[in-house]
């Protein structure tokens, strides 16, 4: 029986019989010379090898390039490629038109895919460089790139119909124009294991329908965008470094891996639903959320954030680096906490909803251009003021709906304009409040257990309708106005301090005020003409403590000073007592009470003998005496 074999052109041919050639070879008594040669003992078997391969025992393998015919057939089909041969573990697969049907599980070297489709059900495994400049790759099957693949130029490649592709090294690059060599999906995947690395000229995308996984690194280089979007998602479980430019993700993710932005980077949650579970996400550039909605479940955030849209949801989470939060919601159960800066500005609106409790050092909201632009609304949420809040928008702004703002920090408003805590936001104080320009109107109840600073120029106003929805258990001071609502009253039972603590000033309280007995009210004497001084323009309900400190003044029995006008008091009332400090002990002060005026009037303490001069000339000693014998 003849020993024959097909070769690659499918002919047949006879094989000599390797019994005799081992047997002729042995016989050839020149190559043991041969063997002899030294110099050429790394050659040895370089003659037997040909020999072989000269009498077809075994062929030379070589690299073939393999040309697809251009058009509709079976990749197992010799006559459908040049050479008339299918591509083997060592050759490379060339496409650049029709549609080549892989049927069967198959390895070769390099793929050359520039136009046409690769399709079918078998696998496909290419263990060298493969570029892909145009064309499809489709079919519920997996293609793996185990060494490089280089995806360049301006026509768009397309993953659909199921496929996998599993890419180790991978470049994206040479576009000339935006939207050109963008990787379109329908029904695909690509799952990248290795380094892609992004290095596009203009603007590029993922598009359609499908998911990229980056299990790997994904470099993002150049200063252009990149969109993940339309249909196709994005997870990351390896490391995403955003070195330049912009990277927006516009479906669905989820990601337990990191992102690293640098200086001037963004990388842009612009849609989709994301889920960063124990995430890091760090360096000198920008996470932006801008559109969608973003669970951010733990993990540590050291970048700079930036809230322009969209909605961060998830569990409690700290962001520690600089925020900016220009628009969009924080929402859900749970708590946001700014470690650093926080900065609210622009015309756009923010929310805090659904329970989320906002906690915040330092925060400045600034920036809107027309009134009631830049507001806060609240449903359902509470924002905790820890450091120092600052309010220096240049038209009307407001904090509405329903929830509250705790202010255990301190909270500074300035320029001219009104800000207004309403609806049914609750505001609470147990830090410092300072009115130093402009109106700060609390709509809803409000009682006052920190303090109070009202700017000369500056209006505190509480415009809550109702009896007893303007209370101060704390401390209100200061030169300008405290201004309650129609017909309402500041109730007392804290401390007032016209001018403040030390300090000389004219306080006015436009309404009525009601003392309680555990209310004070200081003032302060520099001299004749420079002391405290307060005005309630409507009634006034006398009680508590009036104290009367020394901040230079030098007493002079029959000196007056008016310190509290009105417009009526009621009931008679009176402040009890009457305590003065830094007078020396000579010095008493009494308080005359005019029709619509309290006025301190200098007197000298009389020595005891006086006293006991004094009270027998009304004759009450005895009646002092009897008194105690009862």
């Amino acid at each position: 029986m003849k020993n024959t074999k097909r070769n690659r052109q499918d002919t047949e041919i006879e094989q000599p019989s390797v019994k005799n050639f081992r047997k002729d070879f042995r016989g050839f008594r020149g190559f043991r010379g041969f063997r002899g040669f030294r110099g050429f003992r790394g050659f040895r078997a370089l003659p037997i090898v040909a020999a072989m391969a000269a009498s077809g025992i075994i062929q030379p393998v070589f690299a073939v390039d393999h040309t697809w015919f251009g058009g509709t057939g079976d990749w197992g089909v010799n006559t459908n490629w040049s050479p008339a041969s299918v591509p083997g573990a060592t050759d490379k697969a060339i496409i650049s038109g029709g549609n080549s049907t892989l049927s069967f599980n198959t390895a070769i070297a390099a793929l050359d895919l520039s136009g046409g489709t690769l399709g079918g059900l078998g696998n496909l495994i290419l263990s060298g460089p493969s570029t892909w400049t145009g064309g499809a790759i489709s079919g519920a099957a997996t293609t793996t790139f185990n060494s490089t693949l280089a995806m360049s130029g301006d026509a768009g490649r397309t993953i659909s119909g199921g496929r996998i592709v599993n890419a180790g090294d991978t470049t994206w690059s040479g576009n000339t124009v935006a939207n050109a060599n963008d990787i379109f999906f329908s029904n695909g995947t690509f799952n990248n294991t290795g380094t892609f690395t992004d290095t596009n000229a203009f603007a590029d995308q993922m598009t359609g329908s499908g998911t990229f996984n980056n299990s790997g690194t994904y470099n993002k280089l150049n200063n252009t965008v990149t969109t993940i979007g339309g249909g196709v998602g994005f997870n990351n479980t390896g490391t995403v470094n955003v070195n330049a430019g912009i990277l927006r993700l516009d479906a669905n993710g989820t990601h337990t891996g990191t992102f690293a932005m640098a200086a001037g980077s963004t990388l842009d949650f612009n849609f989709g639903t994301h889920n960063l579970n124990a995430v890091t996400t760090s360096g000198a550039g920008t996470l932006q959320i801008s559109g969608g909605t973003i669970n951010l479940n733990g993990g540590t955030h050291t970048t700079h954030f930036l809230l322009s849209g969209g909605t961060l949801a998830g569990t409690s989470t700290p962001i520690g680096g600089a925020a900016d939060w220009t628009g969009g919601a924080i929402s859900g159960a749970a708590t946001t906490t700014f470690n650093s800066t926080l900065a609210m500005s622009g015309d756009a609106g923010r929310t805090i909803s659904g329970g989320r409790i906002v906690n915040a050092g330092d925060t400045t909201w600034s920036g809107n251009t027309v009134a009631n632009a830049n507001d806060i609304f609240f449903s359902n949420g509470t924002f905790n003021n820890t450091g120092t809040f600052t309010d220096t928008n240049a038209f009307a702004d407001q904090m509405t709906g329903t929830g509250t703002f705790n202010n255990s920090g301190t909270y500074n408003k300035q320029n001219n304009t009104v800000t207004t805590i309403g609806g049914g936001v609750g505001f609470n104080n147990t830090g410092t409040v300072n009115v130093q320009t402009g109106v700060l109107n609390v709509a809803h109840a409000f009682t006052n257990a920190g303090t109070v600073n009202v700017g000369a120029i500056g209006t505190f106003q509480s415009s809550c309708v109702g009896a007893g929805c303007f209370n101060n258990t704390g401390t209100m001071q200061g030169s300008g106005t405290i201004l309650t609502q129609a017909n309402g009253e500041l109730i007392n039972s804290g401390v007032i301090n016209p001018g403040g603590k030390d300090s000389i000033g004219h306080l006015t309280i436009d309404g009525s005020l009601h003392q309680m007995a555990s209310g004070v009210v200081n003032f302060d004497l520099a001299s004749l003409n420079s002391f405290d001084q307060l005005t309630i323009t409507h009634n006034v309900t006398l009680g508590g403590e009036l104290d009367i400190w020394n901040l230079g003044y030098t007493p002079v029995v029959g000196d007056t000073f008016v310190v509290a006008t009105f417009d009526q008091r009621l009931a008679d009332s009176k402040f009890l007592p009457v305590q003065s400090h830094g007078f020396g002990s000579g010095v008493e002060f009494n308080v005359i009470y005019h029709a619509h005026d309290a006025t301190l009037l200098v007197t000298a303490v009389p020595e005891p003998e006086q006293y006991l001069m004094l009270l027998a000339g009304l004759g009450l000693l005895g009646a002092m005496a009897r008194r105690r014998r009862v």
